[in-house]
């Protein structure tokens, strides 16, 4: 449970902050895929609204219809907007209630607090992460609409990764799309260099350090951007940002749990085993198309989007890509993932026609005609299992991934939480600056916790500097 109440002595100041965060955030902005297209039915589980215009879901409970008549405005990026014409397609006497605005969803938070001051502007619908929803959902911003009256509890039992989206008991947004983290690697080398696929990781270090010695050149992973900190630390249940509710989280980066992972990084990238490059840099993209790269540990949208797009573009039909579930640590009962990417869509409270909103991300959410055909895993389940379909035949992999993406998406952890605070600029700042400067990872925890707890407490979270 995240509780996100702001004491009212902070509110000056965090307005402030958010505004200032939202304009870093919108320069930023975000290149994770996370969209789909194609729609012309919906879901199981959800039903026809009057006069067969939107969908509801099934059992749900009904809240306050609002203005059936009053327009919307939703919030996308140029990779969604194609969905919402979709619906509009698909229900054409609600399209001229629907309209589109194309916006870069980094500055929400900030733009939530301009509009707070001036009465008006709110978008009805936005397409946003869930880390974005939780600054959102604080006190100063008060932004999204309690979803439970209109989901059922069926349909809510069918999401993964609904847990990211329930703040203080109440449902804030509905997932369009899993990020979960799994281990890529290249099945054509690891047949011929005769290793195997490490479970844990400590089987990883070792193997790592291994391929250092035998095959110099190749490597098994990379830490030169953020994707770091989940892939590695919130593979380890790592409390970088882990929500304690009544607005505390708990940071302490000299946890076992973070130390274990500094250490097994240092002796990869001493090795040369582990680059220090980012996956996006265009030398590390090289190691690709020379195909060098003999794991990566990353999110499971790579396969489509990084595998097949950049690194094996030249080759994307020779089905070398093999996926495995992520590594666990030995000493843990069960396996922990974070999550790179990975989206949702949350309802403005007073949007004065909430049925149609509510219709909207239901459909967008649920809908196999829409999901089935999306480029990412869906968050719906049986959705996901209906996506299946688009890559199970996929030449560039060397087995149907499907069945370990699924798997994967049921270790995602609900203590690697959304927060107000932006933890991922920070790693980057610290950890991944520092690397470049030749410190080591263990060498910057201290720095990363200085940096992480004043961040925390400017969102207004008491922070809590020991594990139990």
């Amino acid at each position: 449970m995240k509780l996100l109440s702001v004491k009212p002595w902070r509110f000056h100041f965090l307005v402030l902050v958010s505004l200032c965060f939202g304009l870093v955030l919108a320069a930023c902005g975000d290149n994770t895929p996370t969209a789909a297209t194609g729609a012309t039915t919906a879901a199981a589980g959800a039903t026809t609204a009057a006069a067969g215009a939107t969908t509801a879901a099934a059992g749900a409970t009904t809240a306050a219809a609002g203005d059936p008549n009053a327009t919307i405005t939703v919030w996308v990026d140029d990779t969604r907007k194609p969905a919402i014409t979709q619906f509009q397609q698909k229900f054409p006497d609600q399209a001229s209630k629907i309209k589109i605005e194309v916006v870069g969803r980094g500055g929400f938070p900030g733009k939530v607090l301009l509009f707070n001051n001036t009465g008006k502007g709110w978008p009805d619908v936005v397409f946003a992460e869930p880390n974005l929803v939780a600054q959102v959902a604080d006190t100063a911003h008060n932004y999204p609409l309690d979803l439970t009256p209109y989901v059922s509890a069926d349909i809510k039992s069918k999401f993964a990764g609904l847990d990211d989206c329930i703040f203080d008991g109440k449902l804030f947004c509905l997932r369009n799309d899993l990020a979960q983290n799994v281990l890529w690697f290249n099945k054509k080398l690891m047949d011929q260099f005769g290793y195997t696929v490490p479970k844990t990781w400590e089987d990883y270090l070792a193997l790592g350090l291994k391929v250092a010695q035998e095959h110099p050149g190749y490597v098994i992973g990379s830490v030169g951007d953020n994707q770091a900190a989940e892939t590695f630390f919130g593979g380890s249940n790592c409390p970088l940002q882990r929500s304690l509710g009544n607005s505390q989280v708990l940071i302490n980066t000299a946890d076992p749990n973070c130390t274990r992972v500094a250490g097994m990084l240092d002796k990869l990238i001493a090795a040369k085993a582990v680059s220090k490059l980012g996956p996006f840099d265009p030398d590390f993209a090289k190691l690709g198309a020379d195909n060098k790269i003999l794991m990566l540990p990353a999110a499971s949208w790579y396969g489509q989007y990084v595998f097949k797009a950049t690194y094996y573009k030249a080759n994307p039909t020779d089905g070398q890509l093999g996926v495995a579930e992520p590594p666990k640590w030995a000493a843990d009962s069960k396996t922990y993932t974070a999550a790179h990417g990975g989206a949702a869509w949350t309802v403005f409270r007073n949007t004065k026609n909430p049925k149609l909103a509510t219709d909207l991300i239901l459909w967008l959410t649920t809908s196999n005609d829409y999901q089935a055909t999306a480029p990412t895993y869906p968050a719906y389940i049986p959705a996901a299992d209906a996506w299946h379909a688009t890559i199970q035949n996929d030449k560039i992999y060397a087995f149907d991934p499907y069945p370990v993406l699924k798997t994967s998406a049921s270790y995602l952890y609900p203590e690697w939480s959304p927060v107000r605070y932006d933890g991922l600029t920070s790693y980057a700042k610290i950890v991944n600056a520092g690397l470049k400067d030749g410190k080591t990872v263990a060498s910057l925890m201290e720095p990363l916790q200085k940096d992480l707890v004043p961040l925390a407490q400017a969102q207004g979270y008491e922070v809590v500097t020991k594990s139990p």
